[in-house]
């Protein structure tokens, strides 16, 4: 999620083909167009199998599968109906049927071959995320000579847990299938295709081929693996360096974007922007000069981004002049010190080395919650054996008893991992989970929004592990100061993030949407940015001083030009309402043992203040 919006003026298009031909080699200039480009589209059909029905579809085979699925109209009614949801497609060859992206090139489908089409949950890493730059129709893609297809499972060896970023899609299929342009790397290719986690990438992981029993190492080229089928091991376990080399944005050479820009002349369909004629001759000059006088990039269009564009320069110049006077600023250069001095406090607290140490040892107490050996969240110790989460990590696993509304129970098997801070800790601390203590939501009797269940474990943990009650803070976080988030997101190995609290009526500078997500803020919510999503829900929050002061619990999301769902802010809900609401629980539930209520309840009213450390 980008946190910055820069916006500056930017030159309109030049039409002139001639102008952009100046970028190529003069060889490819006076011999003509490449020979991709020569090529001409050529028609495929193919068959596609929703609910059980058969389908014929004839499209332009530089199209993609899911564009080539939108021109019928059965496919497209059926989408409609599950606008929720993300399209899944599979293809079956040789007895193996792979997923792949709604992205994959037309031209690398066989003729009359049958693929399946469903619908699964859109977690936001299904298969329908499409590269802007490799959809519609474009020359260059009707080449099937291009590419090269090979195939993934989605178990990887024995030291890889987690390959797929999607849960939705994990439960779905066996393997996936990935195509990549010949002169990739592997590691550029899986990247590029996005549904791995990012984990094997930072180790030293490559591929595995049964049927020959070679290795293939992630800076290998994939040219030679067409329609094989791998599987995910980790080579060794050294950390891998990310490399720019490696990158996977769809950054182009000049003449690339010149080509883009003229094809989508001529076919009317590109979403790339094209290049001005300034833009060309920058980026020629730079070419030709490195030194210091050589000029800076000129500045690209963002597409569709007039009317946010807009309202940020409507808005400017009122923020401004409300900053300057809040903050008593009479000039410019004030201004920008004070955001200098602002950024210098912005990241002073985390640094020293007695914070670092302390948090440290908290995020001891952190776990990752397991549902039947699947990652769901996370979870951390409150006190004695019980572990605090949020309920929506196991309310699709929980039931409730209608005589007694307090009493939930767990239907499926749950533990808690507390050191899973690399992929294979030496002697997993791994515990089960038993009994929900307590649990709600919604909103309680005083019309506070809660989300959190309190989990009991089978046995006491080690007691050299925080029990971050003895931490906690009901003191209200101050607007601007410096928070910490420990958990796991993406469902991966435990990570830290330090963040800032967003004052709930913001007086500076803030995005237009985050303004208005800013509204529906409730009291005991405390609104931040972080980059913790998937798996980090019930992560702790802590303050500057590291205390507890909340637990993580979700975001509000805004679709962005393009219609995808973007989080813009995130929030936790602050521990005082929790704790008041367990207590409420535990005394009215008839069914728990008397001891284990004056437990519970003698816990809650010893630390009902802020406890020293």
């Amino acid at each position: 999620m980008s946190k910055d919006i820069k916006t500056e003026d930017v030159p309109q298009a030049s039409s002139s083909n001639q102008e952009r031909t100046d970028t190529f080699p003069k060889k490819e200039v006076e011999e003509g167009p490449a020979k991709d480009l020569q090529q001409e589209a050529e028609e495929k059909t193919f068959q596609f199998c929703l609910k059980k029905n058969k389908y014929v579809v004839t499209c332009d085979d530089s199209m993609t599968v899911l564009d080539a699925l939108n021109t019928i109209q059965i496919f497209k009614n059926e989408k409609v109906k599950n606008r929720d949801k993300a399209v899944l497609i599979k293809r079956s060859k040789e007895n193996l049927e792979a997923a792949v992206k709604t992205d994959f090139p037309c031209c690398l489908i066989e003729n009359n071959e049958i693929i399946n089409v469903t619908f699964i949950k859109n977690d936001g890493d299904a298969s329908e995320q499409q590269n802007i730059t490799e959809r519609g129709q474009h020359p260059s893609r009707s080449n099937p000579d291009m590419f090269v297809t090979f195939y993934i499972e989605k178990r990887g060896g024995e030291k890889v847990n987690l390959l797929l970023k999607s849960e939705a899609l994990r439960g779905k299929v066996e393997c996936v299938c990935v195509y990549a342009h010949k002169e990739d790397t592997l590691k550029k290719a899986l990247k590029r295709d996005g549904r791995f986690i990012d984990d094997i990438f930072m180790k030293h992981c490559g591929l595995f081929e049964n049927i020959t029993e070679c290795r293939h190492e992630m800076s290998h080229p994939v040219k030679h693996l067409n329609q094989k089928k791998f599987k995910v091991v980790v080579l060794s376990n050294a950390i891998q360096p990310d490399s720019q080399d490696d990158l996977t944005s769809q950054v182009k050479t000049v003449p690339d974007e010149a080509l883009d820009a003229q094809v989508g002349e001529d076919v009317g369909t590109s979403q790339n922007p094209v290049n001005t004629e300034q833009e060309i001759k920058q980026n020629k000059n730079e070419g030709e000069s490195t030194g210091a006088s050589a000029k800076p990039p000129a500045p690209k269009v963002i597409p569709n981004s007039e009317e946010i564009l807009g309202i940020l320069r409507d808005q400017f110049k009122g923020l401004l002049e409300k900053l300057q006077e809040r903050e008593n600023l009479k000039n410019k250069s004030e201004v920008q010190k004070f955001f200098k001095e602002e950024f210098a406090k912005s990241v002073e607290n985390f640094l020293k080395v007695r914070q670092v140490k302390r948090l440290a040892k908290l995020s001891d107490s952190v776990c990752q919650i397991l549902v039947e050996s699947n990652p769901e969240g996370t979870g951390f110790l409150l006190f004695g054996r019980f572990i605090l989460t949020n309920a929506h990590v196991i309310e699709p696993f929980a039931s409730c008893t209608q005589n007694q509304p307090y009493l939930f129970r767990l239907r499926k098997e749950v533990r808690a991992v507390f050191n899973f801070e690399e992929h294979h800790p030496k002697i997993p601390l791994d515990v089960e989970v038993n009994n929900i203590v307590a649990y709600a939501l919604g909103k309680n009797s005083e019309d506070r929004h809660l989300d959190y269940a309190l989990l009991e474990m089978n046995n006491d943990p080690p007691t050299d592990l925080p029990k971050l009650l003895d931490c906690h803070s009901f003191a209200p976080p101050r607007a601007g100061s410096q928070i910490c988030i420990v958990g796991h997101p993406g469902e991966g190995v435990k990570k830290v993030d330090p963040c800032f609290i967003i004052e709930k009526e913001p007086t500076g500078f803030f995005q237009v949407i985050t303004q208005q997500c800013l509204k529906e803020v409730e009291e005991n919510q405390i609104p931040y940015h972080t980059c913790f999503f998937n798996g980090s829900s019930g992560s702790p929050v802590f303050d500057e001083h590291c205390y507890l002061i909340g637990i993580h619990t979700g975001g509000f999301n805004h679709k962005d030009i393009f219609g995808k769902k973007q989080r813009v802010l995130e929030y936790a809900y602050s521990l005082k309402p929790i704790l008041e609401n367990i207590k409420i629980q535990v005394e009215n539930m008839e069914n728990m043992e008397e001891s284990k209520r004056n437990y519970i309840l003698k816990i809650l009213e010893d630390r009902s203040d802020i406890s020293d450390m």
